[in-house]
């Protein structure tokens, strides 16, 4: 269970580099402003690194992964709602089926993982 959640945050990881990607190229050719593109570029390369740590740190046994994957997975929900509400449903879909697998398999393993300081 704790391969796939990885593997689940780590996809994620790469979806939100592949859309900061895109929006720095929509920069360079002229479809977004310099200002919005390259904020918006920036922004979801940060929240691409974390995701990566998150993977990395639920394979490692570590407790932040769990802490910061469930809580990501609460704003990406409200994302795919919205993008739901503007009529791109598979992008709206596909973020919330994301969601939801990834917040179960995480909640999982918050059940199962001790706290620290208490023998597992």
């Amino acid at each position: 269970m704790r391969p796939a959640a990885a593997v689940l945050l780590m996809l994620e990881a790469l979806l939100l580099a592949a859309v900061a990607t895109y929006s720095f190229l929509g920069v360079a050719s002229g479809m977004l402003s310099a200002q919005i593109g390259t904020a918006l570029g920036a922004f979801l390369l940060l929240f691409a690194l974390a995701v990566g740590l998150a993977a990395r740190s639920v394979l490692t046994r570590g407790r932040f992964g769990l802490g910061f994957g469930v809580t990501w997975q609460l704003f990406q929900t409200l994302v795919g709602v919205s993008l739901l509400r503007g009529a791109l449903y598979w992008q709206g879909g596909l973020a919330l089926l994301l969601a939801i697998i990834t917040f179960v398999l995480l909640i999982q393993l918050v059940r199962s993982t001790p706290l620290p300081g208490r023998d597992a």
